[in-house]
């Protein structure tokens, strides 16, 4: 009876440790940054991640969150998580790691309506930002990157604030929630040309710097030496 408990002891402690080296990879699909396909991810992001934790040969189990509950989790580092595509802050790198970029967007531009053409064609960050009309239409909980976080915050222009995805952000716009929304031009193309929004279009801003490099933000329960690992096969795959 002792030896039996003794051993069924042993198997738990090995499920344990099994369970605990595997790294959990959270993600929210997010097209074109992050699709589902054939049980595994491909994407901008998804793609260079995916691809440098086969090589790497690190155990990892996909699990798809909102992504509210990532950074949530992260930041509880209860487990050894990862999420991907996030922008860096310093607020995030108070309470995460990060792996190399996976990728950098072009830079950010809005997408407003068609009637606006005249008044926001190339027009510059600030005199946007300064404009008392405009309502932008943000994402709560969501980092725009350090440029613009800190505009926004600077010029305190009018905000209209929402949990939804920039799917549903950009019926929104076209409703009248908002007069614009910042968005990467990548997504903007994609998400106009399916959708088929003919009052919406998507406008350069002078002023924006090089578009926000996107990572695998990961809990402090993730190794340095595991990082260490992903950075290594990220740099070999580019």
């Amino acid at each position: 009876m002792y030896k039996k408990a003794l051993f069924i002891l042993f198997l738990f402690s090995n499920v344990l440790i099994a369970a605990d080296s595997i790294l959990e990879i959270a993600y929210e699909e997010r097209i074109p940054y992050v699709k589902k396909e054939n049980n595994s991810l491909t994407g901008l992001v998804a793609t260079p991640a995916i691809k440098a934790l086969n090589e790497a040969k690190i155990s990892y189990v996909l699990k798809e969150k909102p992504s509210k509950r990532h950074l949530f989790e992260i930041k509880a580092n209860v487990n050894k998580i990862c999420a991907l595509g996030w922008f860096k802050n310093k607020e995030r790198e108070k309470y995460a790691k990060y792996t190399l970029p996976l990728y950098q967007d072009k830079p950010f531009g809005i997408i407003a309506k068609k009637e606006k053409n005249i008044e926001l064609e190339n027009i510059n960050i600030d005199k946007l930002l300064n404009n008392k009309k405009y309502t932008v239409l943000t994402k709560a909980s969501y980092s725009y990157g350090n440029f613009l976080d800190k505009k926004i915050e600077n010029y305190k222009i009018k905000k209209s604030e929402v949990y939804s995805n920039n799917e549903k952000m950009l019926t929104l716009i076209e409703r009248g929630r908002a007069d614009f929304m910042f968005i990467s031009k990548e997504e903007a193309t994609l998400l106009l040309k399916k959708n088929n929004y003919k009052n919406l279009l998507f406008y350069k801003i002078e002023g924006i710097p090089k578009g926000n490099k996107r990572y695998l933000i990961c809990s402090k329960k993730v190794p340095d030496e595991l990082i260490e690992k992903i950075n290594l096969y990220i740099k070999r795959s580019k």
